[in-house]
């Protein structure tokens, strides 16, 4: 699992580099399990699961980063954070 939080980020901006990094759940990167974005006083907290760090770090270099530049995304708090998941259940959606 991984968790980051963007300090100052806006819903609106979320989306914009959302689309921008091609995220979106009809084009999900590969390794991504789940996703949650979060808009807090504070800013943008995301929490992912991931079925590898590998994967994780592969779409931040290759899709996420060049679209946070692209944006002018503010500096995350601090370096994502990782935890081993012990058990993870998905829902299917539609239910």
């Amino acid at each position: 699992m991984m968790e980051i939080e963007f300090p100052g980020v806006t819903a609106q901006q979320y989306d914009t580099v959302d689309r921008s990094a091609g995220a979106r759940a009809d084009q999900p990167p590969e390794g991504l399990l789940s996703h949650t974005a979060i808009i807090t006083d504070a800013g943008l907290r995301v929490i992912d699961v991931w079925e590898s760090t590998e994967a994780c770090d592969a779409f931040f270099t290759q899709r996420l980063q060049p679209a946070l530049e692209e944006h002018g995304y503010h500096e995350p708090s601090a370096a994502p954070t990782f935890s081993n998941v012990h058990y993870h259940y998905a829902v299917a959606a539609g239910r």
